[in-house]
């Protein structure tokens, strides 16, 4: 069950990596945020993906816990990809 709070972690860094683009800042927000605001974006998301590697390595070792983070990775992007791509889009 450790698996599901790496998936919560995963799901906002996905998200906030996504919105660090401009594309998706667009789709989004309707407009593009300043730099500051993407970078912060950026680093969260980063940081929320580690935090989420790292998690399923310190809960399943190394072995295991690499295998189960792809996998976690793997459905947190696809459900965030999702929900971009089934959102609607901001006029």
């Amino acid at each position: 069950m450790s698996w599901i709070l790496a998936f919560l972690f995963a799901i906002p860094g996905f998200a906030g990596i996504c919105l660090s683009m401009l594309k998706h800042q667009r789709k989004v927000f309707g407009r593009v945020l300043p730099e500051k605001q993407s970078r912060l974006y950026l680093r969260l998301g980063f940081g929320l993906v580690s935090a989420s590697i790292l998690w399923t390595m310190i809960a399943y070792g190394w072995s295991r816990g690499l295998v189960v983070s792809c996998g976690v990775a793997t459905l947190a992007s696809v459900f965030v990809i999702l929900l971009l791509t089934l959102c609607p889009t901001m006029p």
